[in-house]
C-alpha cells in the first residue's frame, strides 16, 4: 500500500450534490447504447431495426477485432440506428419489453474463479459484452485482447465536481468487488492496481485482497486514471497499461457468478436544476429524462458526466457508456451591460480576479457561460497549476497545433487524456478547448503510427 498526495490541482465546489441514498430508478421505456463513448473500434452494426434482442445479444461488433462485440442493455425490440457527420454510428436505441431476458453464459462458483486461465476470463467477457468496460493507455481507447498489459489499475474515485460517491455505490457489494478483483488481476503478468481515496471508508476498498492498493489525496484532478499511472506505473513508450471502472468490476463479477449480462450502474443525479437529487440504480444507456423526472428542464443544460468532461446530452438524451454522474446546469449567454467593470462580487474565479475571491463561499452557483469570446493564447504558467503531470502543457499544446509528432511524444502526451486538462480549459483566460487539442494530438500520433 501507497499514498499519493496531489499538489497541483483544484476543487470546484458547486451547489448541487445528490442526496446520499440509493433508489431504484423506474425501469426505462427505451435504453441506447452509445457508441460514441467507445473509442478504437471500428463499428459494424450486426442487427436491423426491428429485430428482436436479449440483454447481452451482440448488436454491433468491431471490424477490426471481430470478437469485440458490444450488446444489447436491455431485452426488447431495435427501433432505431443513429448516424451523425460522415455517418458516423452515434447511438441504437432499443425499445424495452420490460421482461429482462437474457442471453445465458457460463456460471462459476466463487470458488472456481482464482483457478480461471487468462484465456477462459477473456473469452468470457468477450463473448458476454463486457470487454469494452477494458480500457488501455494509451489513447484511452478500448483494450486489444491479443495485448498483455504490464499493469491493469482499478479506478475507484473520483474527484470531479458533484461525483458520486463511492463507498456509497460499493455498500453491500464487498463480495461482488472481490470477485471481480480476482477475475481481472488474472488479465496482466504484472500488477493490478486499486486506486482508492484516503478517506475511503468502504471495506470492499480498503480490505481488497489481491491486488496493490494505492491512496490519493488531493486537489482534483487526484482521481483521474491518468495521475493513478503517473504516479504508480507510468507509461513508456511501446508500453501499455489497461484501467476498468470500478462500477464495471462489479458487472464484470455478475457475468461470471450469474452467467448474464448485467448493465446495471448506481447514477448521482446533481445540479441545482434537479428535483431529485437523489442517487439512482438503473442501467446504462437509460434516457436521462428517466432520471430527471419532475424536474422544470426550461434553460437548463443536461450533461451525461461531470461538468469538466460531460458530454451535454440534452433532456431527450442518453447516459454514457462509462458515465456514473448526470449534471444539470443553468444554460449561460446572457450578456451583462459593462460586465468587464463590475466588481464580480458574485462570480466564481480561479486566479482573483473578481473581488469574490476575497469571500470565498463553501459551495457556488455556476453556469454554461464562458465569460468571454475565443481569443489568441499568450504563454502563461497557469496550465501547469492544474495538471500534476510531469509536462509542460503550454508546449505541448504548441506541438500539437503545428502536428509535431516527435516534440508531441517526447513531452509526454502518452501519459495523457484529455480529461486530464479539464481543470485548464476552465480556467484558461483564452477560452481555449485545451483537452480538445489533446485529443486532437493523440488521434494524430495514434494516426501515424
Amino acid at each position: 500500500m501507497a499514498s499519493f498526495i496531489i499538489r497541483q490541482g483544484r476543487d470546484i465546489r458547486i451547489k448541487g450534490a445528490a442526496e446520499k441514498r440509493v433508489v431504484d430508478a423506474v425501469s426505462p421505456e427505451t435504453a441506447a447504447l452509445v457508441m460514441e463513448d467507445l473509442r478504437g473500434i471500428t463499428p459494424k452494426v450486426l442487427l436491423a431495426p426491428g429485430a428482436m434482442v436479449k440483454a447481452g445479444t451482440p448488436v454491433v461488433m468491431d471490424k477490426n477485432h471481430e470478437e469485440i462485440k458490444v450488446v444489447a442493455p436491455v431485452s426488447g425490440r431495435i427501433v432505431s440506428v443513429n448516424r451523425g457527420e460522415k455517418r458516423v454510428l452515434t447511438t441504437i436505441v432499443i425499445q424495452a419489453d420490460g421482461r429482462q431476458d437474457a442471453e445465458q453464459f457460463p456460471k462459476f462458483d466463487r470458488g472456481e474463479l482464482a483457478g480461471l486461465s487468462r484465456g477462459k476470463i477473456t473469452g468470457q467477457l468477450l463473448a458476454g459484452g463486457l470487454w469494452p468496460c477494458l480500457r488501455q493507455r494509451p489513447f484511452s481507447k478500448i483494450a486489444d485482447p491479443r495485448v498483455t498489459p504490464k499493469s491493469i489499475f482499478i479506478h475507484a474515485m473520483n474527484t470531479e465536481p458533484l461525483a458520486a460517491d463511492i463507498d456509497l455505490v460499493l455498500d453491500g457489494r464487498q463480495a461482488d468487488l472481490q470477485a471481480g478483483l480476482d477475475i481481472i488481476r488474472k488479465l496482466t503478468d504484472g500488477k493490478t492496481h486499486l486506486c482508492i481515496d484516503a478517506k475511503a471508508r468502504s471495506s470492499a476498498l480498503t480490505r481488497a485482497k489481491g491486488v496493490e492498493i494505492q491512496r490519493f489525496s488531493g486537489a482534483h484532478p487526484a482521481g483521474n486514471v491518468s495521475t493513478h499511472i503517473h504516479c504508480v506505473d507510468p507509461v513508456n513508450k511501446g508500453e501499455i497499461v489497461w484501467y476498468v471502472e470500478v462500477q464495471d468490476v462489479l458487472r464484470i463479477a455478475t457475468l461470471f457468478l450469474q452467467g448474464v449480462h448485467s448493465a446495471e450502474r448506481v447514477i448521482a443525479v446533481t445540479g441545482e436544476g434537479v428535483k431529485n437529487r437523489v442517487y439512482f440504480r438503473t442501467i446504462a444507456g437509460v434516457p436521462v429524462s428517466v432520471l430527471l423526472q419532475g424536474s422544470d428542464l426550461q434553460g437548463q443544460r443536461c450533461i451525461s458526466g461531470s461538468i469538466l468532461t460531460g458530454r451535454n446530452v440534452g433532456k431527450d438524451g442518453f447516459l454514457g457508456f462509462y458515465d456514473s454522474q448526470v449534471t444539470v446546469l443553468p444554460e449561460g449567454g446572457k450578456r451583462e451591460l459593462l460586465g468587464w467593470m463590475a466588481p464580480g462580487l458574485n462570480k466564481y474565479t480561479f486566479t482573483n480576479t473578481y473581488l469574490s475571491s476575497f469571500f470565498p463561499r463553501q459551495e457556488n452557483t455556476l453556469d454554461t457561460d464562458t465569460h468571454g469570446s475565443h481569443r489568441a493564447i499568450v504563454w502563461t504558467s497557469l496550465y501547469d497549476d492544474y495538471v500534476p503531470l510531469d509536462l509542460i502543457t503550454f508546449f505541448l499544446v504548441r506541438a500539437i497545433i503545428v502536428g509535431d509528432i516527435e516534440e508531441m511524444i517526447s513531452l509526454g502526451i502518452l501519459e495523457c487524456d484529455e480529461e486530464d486538462f479539464a481543470l485548464c480549459s476552465f480556467a484558461c483566460p483564452s477560452k481555449t478547448d485545451v483537452g480538445g487539442y489533446i485529443r486532437q494530438g493523440l488521434d494524430l500520433v495514434e494516426a501515424e503510427g
